[in-house]
């Protein structure tokens, strides 16, 4: 069947659609039609055991494809064979648009799409990806659209494909059988990727024109609005788990979900959501944990889990940090929502936590506990991120580890006594805890941690501008060395010449904002300014970037956007600091760790600095 081009009104309806949807649309004379779809010949078509039929048809005098469902099948399908080669033009659109008629009179109609792919080449059979259309649809004509998987942009062209479409409805709870004709008209590549532009400029992108045009306030107030978005977009309404990153296939992690804890607060207090749509994702999150809805033992929770069956994924360890990232945004949110069940639920959830058993008859707490081969061996014995995790293990309402162990800690000491430090400088550690803890104004023995910090984000700074003129990533202002995604896979980087490759995370930076506001900001820009649509995608800044190695992440990873979207919020009016440094427990915690007032201008407190020289 050869299908014609649409009339021009039918393309301005989808060019407003697709505006109001908040869906990217760049300007141009005609729609892009999707070519393989545009000459589809009916007959090629399979049904994929569906029992479903195809045959060339008319709407409103728009020609269309019948899709006549067996009638008995759970899901009607269409299977479509096609090339690499004819693919091509997924390299350079990142959405495919079907317009969908359903019949008004019909009794049942689909409420569900998925499109598949799978490499059958030879004869074999290798899948390659499947996405789920968020679009909503009634009665009558529909755009419903899909968002490619990155693997689905990526093919080998002379190798033979299988296109997958499945439509059913489950608005009972189950999937009912399609028994009446519905039908598809015109299909259409939206959304072109600026990463495959050669011309990429700020000009290009009329929302990063308009993002820089903003004064500070109000710039910082957007960023942290798209950065939201994560949180309440990628998670499982059902259950409340979070994607550990924004690629279609991601499991939960459970630090992405103790982050999510603390971002609805931040949306629910900023209007971006309603009091009640904060607070029952909440409530369905703490009861999905405290319900046995996610795997685990004594209080503590694998690393990953399965987004729809919280089950344990990819052989991951029963993780003590991340536990404790999960229950310091359960008691932000539950003190936002004091008085309620959910309150009552994050307390549960922090008294469930058995740190005593973490140690395993040590003094520190292990890193994690795996059933196949037990404890780790490794502790946390160190100057790092888990000062959030000590903090919660000595204030614990139920099974509180001995204080001493703060004493235990190795903490080295930077050159010149500037401040303590993690070998490799990766800039999260000094970050991740004081998302939550607010430590200004305090010292213990050892540091003032805030000071601490101020004095990393320096430092982290001050190292891009030193390396720019052979690192082209660190020039012109953008800098942010932490752990990330990398051009060869994830990695710990920092301020260090041994532990860098160009790489710049934007979280990096922007979450510096409390502590070095003027350099995070201008760095938060400079990355807007220089790369544009390359640095922010679906949910802002994107995990990472090296011009290096002409490398650009397309994702968006959940503890990032969390380490984002606190520190905004801590930087605009102390709001997750505020929230969290309530809880008497923590203030127990901070009491126990020894930290009192402290004026000092200094990183490393004088005694501490004088018993590491003696070292």
């Amino acid at each position: 069947m050869q299908i014609t081009r649409v009339t021009s009104r039918l393309f301005l309806l989808l060019i407003c659609f697709l505006w109001l949807s908040g869906v990217a649309v760049t300007a141009q004379q005609d729609p892009y039609f999707w070519t393989v779809w545009e000459s589809l010949d009916s007959s090629t078509i399979g049904d994929d055991n569906s029992g479903s039929s195809v045959a060339a048809g008319e709407v409103d005098g728009e020609p269309v494809l019948v899709v006549t469902p067996g009638g008995t099948a759970d899901e009607t399908k269409l299977a479509i064979p096609v090339t690499g080669a004819a693919l091509v033009e997924f390299r350079t659109f990142t959405q495919v648009v079907l317009d969908v008629y359903l019949p008004e009179e019909n009794a049942v109609n689909p409420n569900v799409f998925f499109m598949g792919m799978a490499d059958v080449t030879g004869g074999g059979f290798n899948w390659v990806a499947g996405i789920f259309s968020d679009s909503n649809v009634q009665a009558g004509w529909n755009h419903v659209i899909w968002t490619l998987d990155p693997a689905m942009r990526t093919l080998i062209p002379d190798h033979e494909y299988m296109i997958y479409f499945s439509f059913f409805d489950d608005s009972g709870g189950s999937k009912t059988p399609l028994i009446e004709p519905f039908y598809i008209g015109h299909g259409y590549l939206t959304a072109p990727d600026p990463l495959d532009s050669e011309e990429e400029t700020v000009s290009a992108s009329p929302e990063i024109a308009a993002l820089l045009a903003l004064d500070d306030a109000a710039f910082v107030d957007a960023v942290a609005r798209r950065t939201f978005d994560f949180f309440w977009l990628e998670a499982n309404p059902d259950n409340g788990l979070i994607k550990d990153r924004s690629t279609p296939d991601s499991p939960a992690s459970i630090a992405a979900v103790g982050f999510g804890l603390a971002a609805i607060p931040i949306g629910v207090d900023r209007g971006w959501i309603t009091y009640d749509e904060g607070y029952q994702r909440v409530l369905t999150t703490l009861q999905t944990f405290l319900n046995g809805g996610v795997q685990g033992t004594n209080g503590f929770f694998f690393h990953f889990v399965n987004m729809q069956t919280g089950e344990r994924v990819w052989n991951s360890e029963l993780s003590s940090i991340d536990t404790a990232l999960l229950v310091a945004g359960a008691l932000v949110s539950g003190q936002y929502f004091a008085g309620t069940e959910a309150a009552e639920l994050a307390d549960q959830l922090y008294a469930n936590v058995e740190w005593d058993w973490m140690l395993n008859g040590s003094s520190l707490l292990k890193m994690g506990w795996t059933p196949e081969d037990g404890f780790y061996r490794a502790e946390w014995d160190h100057f790092d991120e888990s000062l959030i995790m000590y903090a919660l293990a000595f204030g614990s309402p139920t099974h509180p580890i001995p204080a001493y162990a703060w004493d235990l800690w190795e903490r080295p000491v930077r050159r010149n006594g500037e401040y303590i430090y993690l070998p490799g400088e990766p800039l999260f550690v000094y970050q991740y805890p004081l998302a939550f803890l607010n430590l200004q104004g305090l010292e213990d023995h050892y540091a003032n941690y805030w000071n601490n910090t101020t004095a990393a984000c320096q430092r982290n700074h001050d190292f891009a501008v030193d390396h720019s003129a052979n690192v082209p990533t660190f020039q012109n202002g953008v800098w942010g060395l932490s752990a990330s995604d990398g051009p060869n896979g994830y990695r710990a980087y920092g301020a260090s010449d041994a532990n860098h490759d160009g790489t710049v995370a934007p979280y990096a930076s922007a979450s510096c904002l409390p502590f070095t506001p003027e350099i995070a900001l201008s760095g938060m820009r400079a990355m807007l300014t220089e790369y544009g649509t390359r640095v922010w995608r679906e949910y802002g800044y994107v995990s990472a970037i090296n011009e290096l190695e002409d490398w650009y992440s397309r994702d968006h990873i959940g503890i990032d956007q969390g380490d984002i979207l606190l520190m905004i919020a801590n930087y605009q009016d102390g709001f997750v600091w505020n929230l969290f440094m309530a809880n008497p427990h923590i203030q127990n915690a901070v009491q126990a760790m020894g930290f009192v007032e402290s004026s000092g201008d200094y990183a490393v407190t004088p005694a501490y600095l004088a018993e590491s020289a003696v070292r």
